[in-house]
């Protein structure tokens, strides 16, 4: 009976996991989309600040590219952490990874665009990699946000005293900082990818 309980949870996560990496390859779809109905005026735009980007790797030391990294990505880990303090933080912690997966699909497109094929292989590694780690820390996150908002959502609407609200906030706490963990290793990702093809674009 354990283990059977044990599979059907397992294949939930599975299951949460799977939808929350397909609502972020959707963003991506839809940032490329996005981006060859995008005016002449903001495909410059996009463009000029890509190459502020690529510059800022090719001239900064390792420790600043780090930080910029890390930062970047931990904003979305923490925005999904305080979502799921809310008990209808639901559908606002689904959109996160698809608002990141435009993101990620506008850039790639104008990557493209900007550097022509060559340039866009180096980009592109110096990009994917850490955005991929990203990506699957946001994705942990946002599943952790939803399962823990659907619970305070169900304490919300109960008239039964809330138990193990403590412990349950606690594992919320610490899957979150396993999400952060992953960031940090896409940050280091990005610094390694940075040294090495920043300077061939």
């Amino acid at each position: 009976m354990q283990n059977k309980t044990a599979g059907r949870l397992s294949l939930g996560t599975d299951t949460a996991m799977a939808f929350m990496i397909g609502c972020l390859l959707i963003g991506v779809l839809l940032g490329t989309l996005s981006y060859c109905f995008m005016p002449h005026e903001l495909t410059d735009k996009l463009a000029e600040a890509g190459r502020e980007h690529i510059a800022f790797r090719q001239t900064s030391d390792l420790g600043h590219i780090l930080i910029d990294s890390f930062f970047t990505a931990s904003l979305f880990i923490a925005a999904e952490g305080l979502l799921g303090f809310f008990a209808f933080g639901q559908i606002p912690a689904l959109l996160l990874p698809v608002f990141r997966g435009i993101g990620l699909g506008t850039v790639l497109s104008m990557v493209y665009n900007t550097y022509g094929s060559p340039g866009a292989v180096y980009a592109s590694i110096i990009i994917i990699p850490s955005a991929i780690i990203s990506g699957i820390a946001l994705c942990m996150a946002a599943k952790e946000s939803v399962r823990f908002s659907s619970r305070l959502f169900v304490i919300t609407m109960s008239s039964d005293p809330c138990r193990g609200i403590s412990e349950m906030t606690k594992l919320y706490c610490v899957r979150l900082l396993s999400a952060e963990a992953a960031v940090a290793a896409s940050a280091a990702a990005d610094c390694i990818f940075s040294l090495i093809f920043a300077a061939k674009i």
